[in-house]
């Protein structure tokens, strides 16, 4: 299961490619989140359920995303956001502090957007944390089962 500590050590394993923000500010969404990064870099990792399974969606956090049309561009039948207590059972997250590491091989969609930035800024289970990553090492650390383009499902 996720936890700080774990993606600290990975973000001190990768020093070129992450680091650890640590913030007074809790940060829960993206107003408390634009006192302490910029958000536009921001992504968010949303855990979805479909008739096909359970899966992650990396996306820029900037908007909401429209999710039956992403659902079908995707290939996902029925996708919904999943209930807090499948989250915390699946990767040890809380709603609001999930990150994109250490998601117990959790299959992934990734907003190809986010490659635009050096960097981009993500949960850590912590609220007074943030991991500042390179959006292709979260690729890289992860089971990628598709990519796509936020501009086109966000509202």
């Amino acid at each position: 299961m996720a936890n700080y500590e774990q993606i600290k050590r990975f973000a001190e394993t990768h020093p070129d490619q992450a680091r650890i923000i640590e913030h007074e500010t809790a940060i829960v969404d993206l107003e408390s989140g634009a006192r302490v990064f910029d958000v536009t870099k921001a992504a968010a990792t949303y855990i979805v359920e479909a008739k096909e399974g359970v899966f992650a969606v990396v996306a820029s956090a900037t908007g909401h995303l429209k999710w039956r049309p992403l659902g079908r561009a995707l290939g996902l039948h029925q996708i919904h956001l999943a209930s807090p207590e499948l989250v915390k059972e699946r990767t040890g997250y809380d709603v609001g502090t999930v990150g994109p590491l250490f998601l117990n091989g959790m299959r992934m969609f990734f907003d190809n957007g986010l490659l635009e930035h050096d960097m981009v800024y993500c949960g850590t289970e912590d609220a007074h944390h943030t991991l500042a990553i390179a959006p292709q090492l979260i690729i890289d650390s992860n089971d990628i089962a598709g990519y796509f383009d936020s501009d086109e499902y966000l509202k």
